[in-house]
């Protein structure tokens, strides 16, 4: 079992990934004000949306996850409600490749290809990937977690103490920039939050369920102050002129840059495994549920995938226990065919803001807001609680068109 501490830390290090070092560059497009009230906002929602996932775990009997939720509100989605969570999991850990190939080159002195940087990050991404129980990564999360600190403090060093009169561009401070541009950015801050992939995997792991909310506010709250000092501090130095990934604005000669490129490499090593681990367990479930399905069309059954019967009404949806089996073969080739997909699309793909921009406005948003709050809306007690779940859905709903228009657009 996990401790409080672990889960907080595990949890923390699936918020805090690639995405903090894109947090300056949201705020070139909103502006100080409204890019602290974006964060503030992002962050509310990002926890009640974790906090909806924890309170209707209380209906599993047995081990809580995305697929087992599915299977007692709306069986007949079970397979999209998956695939968003893989595509999600999919985009995050193809973007921390993205950006390793990136960084590695710049660091070794341009001796290896970008290509030949990916192709060799196997050899330490393979062993992180092989585990089963997201607890065994507690360490290489804590590791992550210093690097992020480094990265931090130089960040905010650099702020404080450079002449920021030879890298500010223009700052804004009241006043956003175009709304489809604020649009975009508002997805990085939605993709920056996200966390609801490791919630469940956290869930049936703490040795005490009682605490999970405050392992859920603490990662939220440290996360979010985290993003806004990277986030402040990144914009006030460079303004206009922030890239994508603040820390390839700074003079790659410097040994402070060489020091955070090297604790960004690591994180982002030490990232990946949290979005493969949750990514293979939905891929998982899609197969397990197409193969129950057409045993039943085989059979000529028409019963849902439980034995319970499930409808619309609340108080009608009694625990249901669910178990998914994943053998040990079908869990070798779901990491080698998942690992395979994944490398060869950071051999193509270059862009890492793009990627977070568009991962951030679908499966974010997604798995963030719309799939809890449709399990809110269908488990939760109280007509207030089920309202405010499905104020959390249509939410989503609306950011995820409007972000995937203006990331497209822009």
């Amino acid at each position: 079992m996990a401790t409080t501490t672990s889960s907080i830390i595990n949890l923390t290090k699936t918020i805090v990934g690639a995405g903090l070092l894109a947090i300056p560059f949201a705020f070139k497009a909103n502006g100080i004000l409204f890019g602290i009230l974006l964060i503030l906002l992002g962050g509310i929602a990002a926890w009640y949306g974790l906090y909806i996932v924890a309170r209707v775990s209380d209906h599993i009997e047995g081990e809580t996850s995305f697929f087992a939720l599915c299977a007692i509100t709306y069986p007949k989605l079970t397979l999209l409600f998956d695939f968003s969570i893989a595509i999600q999991c999919f985009g995050v850990a193809l973007s921390y490749l993205v950006l390793f190939g990136d960084l590695v080159p710049s660091l070794i002195g341009e001796y290896l290809t970008r290509n030949q940087v990916i192709v060799m990050s196997l050899v330490f991404i393979v062993p992180l990937i092989s585990f089963r129980r997201l607890d065994s990564l507690k360490f290489g999360s804590l590791v992550g977690l210093i690097a992020i600190a480094y990265l931090t403090l130089l960040v905010l060093g650099h702020a404080l103490f450079d002449d920021l009169s030879l890298t500010r561009g223009e700052l804004r401070v009241i006043r956003p920039g175009p709304l489809s541009e604020v649009l975009s950015a508002f997805s990085i801050v939605v993709f920056a939050f996200t966390a609801a992939q490791n919630i469940c995997t956290i869930i049936n792991e703490i040795d005490d369920k009682r605490k999970v909310n405050w392992v859920i506010i603490a990662s939220c709250l440290g996360a979010g102050i985290l993003f806004t000092v990277v986030g402040l501090a990144g914009y006030l130095q460079f303004g206009s002129n922030i890239t994508g990934n603040v820390i390839l604005n700074y003079d790659p000669t410097l040994i402070t840059s060489r020091i955070g490129k090297s604790a960004l490499t690591l994180m982002v090593g030490l990232s990946f495994p949290l979005m493969f681990h949750p990514c293979r367990i939905s891929i998982n479930n899609m197969i397990h549920w197409i193969e129950t399905e057409l045993n039943k069309e085989k059979q000529g059954e028409t019963r849902p995938l439980l034995s319970s019967d499930n409808n619309n009404n609340n108080d009608d949806v009694e625990r249901s226990h669910v178990e998914v089996p994943f053998s040990t073969n079908r869990f070798i080739a779901v990491t080698v065919i998942l690992c395979t997909v994944i490398y060869l699309l950071a051999l193509s793909v270059t862009s890492f803001e793009l990627v977070l921009a568009l991962v951030g406005a679908t499966g974010s948003t997604l798995i963030c807001f719309i799939l809890p709050g449709l399990f809110g809306y269908k488990l939760l007690e109280t007509p207030r609680e089920r309202y405010m779940s499905l104020a959390l859905t249509i939410w989503g709903t609306a950011v995820m068109i409007a972000a995937v228009f203006a990331t497209l657009r822009y």
